[in-house]
């Protein structure tokens, strides 16, 4: 599982403590609504980058920040 405190924005398989397997379970899982992720912001475009990270690092929003491209 990833731990917590951890901040996961991509994943290409190199953990040695996160098995493929394991990823792929969780993603299951979020995908058929079992296990909820908190999306706290939806960012449209690089443009947005920048204001995600400020608004990340001031905490203004709960949850997972977005960046769609």
């Amino acid at each position: 599982m990833i731990p917590s405190g951890v901040f996961l924005t991509s994943y290409a398989g190199e953990a040695t403590d996160l098995s493929a397997e394991v990823l792929s379970k969780v993603l299951k899982q979020i995908e058929q609504k079992e296990i909820e992720v908190p999306i706290a912001h939806v960012y449209q475009g690089l443009e947005n980058v920048g204001q995600a990270q400020q608004n990340l690092e001031s905490n203004k929003y709960n949850g997972k920040y977005v960046v769609v491209l």
